[in-house]
C-alpha cells in the first residue's frame, strides 16, 4: 500500500509540473487613453476609485496579473475569466 502512494503521489507531481509548461498569454493590450471610459464619461472620484479597485483587473487593459496566474490550471482559469471579462466590457475602449 505505501509503495502505490508513493507511485501515485510522484505520478501527480509529474503530472503537476508539466501542467506548468503550458502557458496562456497573459497579455496587457496597449492602451490609447483618449479611448477610456474616463475619456468619453465624467466620472466621480468616488466611482473612478471604486472601478479602480473592483473592475480595473477583469475588464480593462491595464490588469494586474498575481503571482498565482504562473500556476496552471489556475493560470488558465483566470485568463480566461480577464478575456471574458474584456469581451463584455473593456473600461480600455
Amino acid at each position: 500500500m505505501l509503495k502505490f502512494l508513493k507511485w501515485t503521489a510522484i505520478v501527480l507531481l509529474v503530472l503537476f509540473v508539466g501542467l506548468q509548461l503550458k502557458r496562456p498569454a497573459r497579455t496587457n493590450p496597449a492602451v490609447d487613453e483618449s479611448q477610456t471610459i474616463e475619456a468619453h464619461t465624467p466620472i466621480p472620484p468616488q466611482v473612478k476609485d471604486i472601478l479602480d479597485r473592483s473592475c480595473r483587473d477583469c475588464h480593462s487593459n491595464k490588469t494586474e496579473w498575481p503571482w498565482y496566474t504562473n500556476v496552471a490550471p489556475v493560470s488558465w482559469w483566470i485568463t480566461g475569466h480577464v478575456d471574458q471579462g474584456r469581451n463584455n466590457l473593456n473600461l480600455s475602449e
